[in-house]
């Protein structure tokens, strides 16, 4: 570690501070306003972003071309990259804003079917701990705080950065409903261990996962890509149950959570077919989630 730390160059080390300070500074102020404040900079800001980021905006349109090819209309399609952008802008400033998160203020902001927790509670009762999946879909860090609000905290895997205080800051945030947050080096043993004790843990599924580093080829929207085989790696060594998650954007910047159905996998078979099927089975429903409304 010392001998890693000394390779880091002067510009390097003095870029990282800026950086720290620079989210330090975002988690001090912006709960200083209200949310419905932030949430209306945030959809000024993601609409300059969309229009300012030629490349990221051409990277949503060819996604979208990808995805629904002739469907939609050229109009729809910049119009579905234009909110996706602003979506996102939200729900990053939005987690700064969580240090003023109360049960109280959850209720006031979040739809939470009651059906779906007592579902929730059935499923924890069978003491095999949960595996909750999503995406990077609505407000997906509300989503993950709420949770926790709920009386289901979770286990979380968070991105290494490179800027490690980084790290620490956007996992004290993710925490404040009690959630524990873990760095994805290593995390299988611990996300075993805490599906043994019975506890939560949540997966982001969405996300590119290197060859060298574990990723198996699986197929969203017809192309062949790189994604983890953690999610039924982990179902079928812990014979745990697979609960998808959905932040449901609604207006005023209010979220619904769609709860289930459990992803069905054959608890018997073999571990590296078995989770390649139940991997599968996860990227379509969050394919579906999309296509039913991008």
């Amino acid at each position: 570690m010392k001998r890693a730390a000394e390779e880091i160059s002067p510009f390097k080390r003095l870029r990282f501070r800026v950086e720290a300070w620079a989210l330090r500074a975002l988690a001090w102020l912006i709960p200083k306003f209200s949310r419905r404040t932030v949430l209306r900079f945030s959809h000024g800001l993601g609409w300059l972003a969309y229009h300012v980021l030629r490349r990221e905006r051409h990277i949503a349109r060819a996604n979208l071309d990808t995805a629904f090819g002739d469907s939609k209309s050229a109009a729809e399609k910049d119009r579905i990259a234009r909110v996706s952008i602003q979506n996102f802008v939200g729900t990053l400033l939005g987690l700064f804003w969580s240090p003023r998160l109360t049960r109280t203020v959850i209720e006031e902001v979040v739809e939470f079917d009651p059906e779906s927790l007592r579902r929730l509670r059935e499923i924890q009762a069978r003491g095999k701990g949960i595996i909750g999946i999503t995406m990077h879909y609505g407000d997906w860090e509300l989503l993950g705080l709420t949770i926790g609000f709920y009386g289901f905290p979770m286990t979380v895997v968070q991105d290494a950065t490179n800027n490690a205080a980084l790290g620490k800051i956007l996992g004290g945030l993710r925490s404040v409903s009690g959630n524990r947050i873990i760095p994805n080096h290593r995390a299988a043993a611990k996300l075993m261990k805490a599906l043994k004790h019975n506890e939560f843990i949540a997966l982001l599924i969405d996300q590119y996962v290197a060859r060298h580093h574990g990723g198996e080829w699986l197929t969203f929207f017809g192309l062949s890509v790189s994604n983890t085989p953690a999610i039924g790696w982990l179902a079928l060594r812990m014979g745990a149950p697979i609960v998808p998650f959905v932040a449901h954007p609604l207006p005023g910047g209010r979220m619904r959570i769609a709860c289930g159905p459990e992803i069905n996998y054959d608890a018997s078979a073999d571990l590296e077919a078995g989770a390649h099927v139940i991997n599968q089975k996860c990227l379509e429903g969050c394919e579906k989630v999309i296509r039913d409304r991008p």
